[in-house]
């Protein structure tokens, strides 16, 4: 059920942002190597959506590394749209 609950993330996180202006919208997805192919899934299949939806293009970009790294990039000041790092146990 991971599936599901990202791809509700992102259509959440995407549904929230402003659908006014109709040029392509650019949305970076931060991550950890392991989610690159999930990730790779969704934004194909929420691009298609959004695009049906609104009529408006995105340009999905994604951002894959390990987490301390990707986490400092954040800090730093990368601008993602969605942020999604591994946890210890």
């Amino acid at each position: 059920m991971k599936f599901s609950k990202v791809k509700i993330g992102i259509i959440a996180a995407l549904l929230s942002a402003s659908t006014a202006s109709f040029a392509a919208k650019d949305f970076l997805n931060v991550s950890y190597d392991p989610t690159r192919e999930l990730y790779d899934q969704v934004n194909k299949q929420f691009g298609a959506y959004w695009k049906q939806r609104t009529g408006q293009d995105l340009n999905l970009r994604q951002s894959h590394g390990g987490s301390g790294k990707q986490a400092r990039s954040v800090i730093d000041g990368l601008e993602a749209d969605v942020v999604t790092l591994a946890l210890a146990a």
